[in-house]
């Protein structure tokens, strides 16, 4: 989950890095760039603060696997939830938000309804509403229920 940050003048890579609780290393390779420039528009991690997700902090050496495996999910739930490919690399102080215990993920299909989905996943469409800031039923977007 990202969004886009304006560079200010008196802005560092370390103090953005800060600010969205992420790496240097994780920003400059997001953004393909290693020097700021006033006024550009980067990429920076969106920090989720809510009920349906935990942070976990990357630490040198791990993997998807032995995360999900520490947390009670599996790879693809951390791949969808994050925005993550299989094969992308993860560094260390890289945040990941991992499904808190009684929430659960579904990834859209083409031409699904709201109908069709809440029916699908068995809860109301105002409760996905409720549980979700917003929802475009466009394919592959992540929309979250309660268990």
């Amino acid at each position: 989950m990202y969004k886009t940050y304006q560079v200010l003048a008196k802005d560092t890579w370390e103090n953005i890095a800060s600010k969205f609780h992420t790496s240097v290393d994780a920003l400059q390779e997001l953004n393909g760039m290693t020097m700021l420039i006033p006024g550009s528009i980067i990429v920076v991690p969106k920090v989720v603060e809510s009920d349906y997700f935990t942070k976990y902090t990357i630490q040198k050496g791990d993997n998807l696997y032995e995360i999900s495996k520490k947390f009670h999910t599996n790879v693809d739930v951390l791949l969808n939830a994050n925005g993550l490919e299989k094969d992308d690399y993860l560094y260390p102080g890289q945040e990941l938000l991992i499904p808190r215990e009684g929430i659960a993920m579904y990834v859209t299909k083409e031409g699904e309804t709201l109908v069709d989905v809440s029916k699908k996943l068995g809860t109301t469409q105002s409760s996905l509403i409720q549980d979700n800031e917003f929802i475009y039923l466009l394919p592959e977007q992540l929309i979250l229920y309660k268990k």
